[in-house]
């Protein structure tokens, strides 16, 4: 994919896609995980349930006391949507891109893409594995996913 595109007034950038802010104090831990390469998610030291976005409340049990642990980023496909129009310009030469709303084992939900599989491919209940893709001239590393390999029997 090319991340120029042609006018009549010669070459010009692709417009880019939108991008988290990674500054929020909150979720910072989760940013700086991601880009290590690792899915970090705070959790609740009195109930132990994970959460995500972070919060200062559990949203479970209403404490305030939370830390951080690393997760397996396994997770299972509960839906997903396929668009065919470009909402943002950036998106324009990934069209038709799907995005999926991945349950993680430990409960927590995210919405991303499946990286590595055709879109006709995409299925309820396809186990996922967490990857890391990191945006070329920043900072930011994005949380995707892609097919977790069957077991041979």
């Amino acid at each position: 994919m090319s991340d120029k595109h042609s006018t009549l007034g010669g070459t010009k950038p692709a417009p880019a896609k939108p991008m988290p802010s990674v500054d929020d104090p909150f979720n910072a831990r989760f940013w700086a995980g991601l880009r290590q390469g690792r899915l970090m998610l705070q959790t609740c030291m009195d109930c132990h349930a994970p959460r995500f976005p972070a919060s200062r409340h559990c949203p479970h049990c209403h404490s305030e006391s939370g830390d951080w642990r690393e997760v397996d980023g396994h997770g299972v496909v509960e839906s997903f949507c396929t668009f065919h129009k470009a909402y943002w310009p950036g998106f324009a030469a990934d069209v038709p891109y799907s995005v999926v709303q991945v349950r993680m084992s430990n409960g927590v939900r995210f919405y991303s893409n499946l990286v590595g599989v055709d879109t006709s491919a995409i299925q309820m209940g396809m186990k996922v594995q967490a990857v890391f893709e990191p945006v070329d001239g920043s900072d930011v590393t994005l949380l995707k996913f892609k097919p977790m390999a069957e077991a041979s029997p």
